[in-house]
């Protein structure tokens, strides 16, 4: 069972804590998690980025059981929606060989080249178990800013996990701003399983 919602916060430190209950027996169970909103406006040194999103599965819209809205518009501002798929981000961030590996994140108003008024990102994805590096994905440019998002630069990534074997990984996504001199190296421990 997947469920989502969207709301708005100002930055800051937050606890989540959702609750789920079962209507025929009463069960209930529980998910709690600590997270941080940052203050984009305040970051001047560094690319700015949202968080990573790691998932193992990609549903089509028509397969949800039950929205609260068909609003074209507001799935079009999703940035987990894609060509009619929803990326389903994984809580646990376990994942089995068997499985690919879908990383997306957005960088917020990368400089823009004056020639052709387009941003010019590079990035690379990698895993590394301890200090050792277990996997590198080729570099890949991205210039393309959202349509309905002006400022935002979608950056995806896909990785087969069946080269790499069982155990626990550091997930790390490897973005340079060429025009603005910018970086990041937003990073996520992960699990890969037999």
């Amino acid at each position: 069972f997947h469920y989502d919602t969207g709301f708005t916060l100002p930055p800051g430190d937050y606890r989540l804590k959702f609750l789920g209950r079962e209507n025929q027996t009463g069960r209930i169970g529980t998910f709690e998690t600590s997270f941080r909103v940052p203050d984009l406006s305040a970051e001047t040194n560094r690319l700015r980025i949202s968080s990573l999103v790691l998932s193992s599965q990609r549903e089509p819209l028509e397969a949800a059981v039950g929205a609260a809205t068909r609003d074209r518009r507001l799935l079009a501002a999703n940035p987990l929606v894609e060509n009619g798929q929803k990326l389903l981000p994984s809580v646990t961030r376990v994942f089995r060989r068997d499985q690919q590996l879908y990383v997306y994140l957005e960088a917020y108003d990368p400089a823009v080249d004056p020639a052709d008024r387009q941003p010019s990102l590079i990035g690379e994805l990698a895993f590394f178990r301890g200090k050792v590096k277990a996997f590198q994905s080729p570099p890949v440019r991205l210039e393309q800013i959202r349509p309905q998002r002006p400022g935002v630069v979608p950056v995806r990534f896909q990785a087969p996990l069946a080269s790499l074997g069982p155990g626990r990984y550091l997930c790390q996504v490897t973005l340079v701003d060429q025009v603005g001199k910018k970086f990041a190296f937003p990073r996520a421990a992960v699990v890969v399983l037999p």
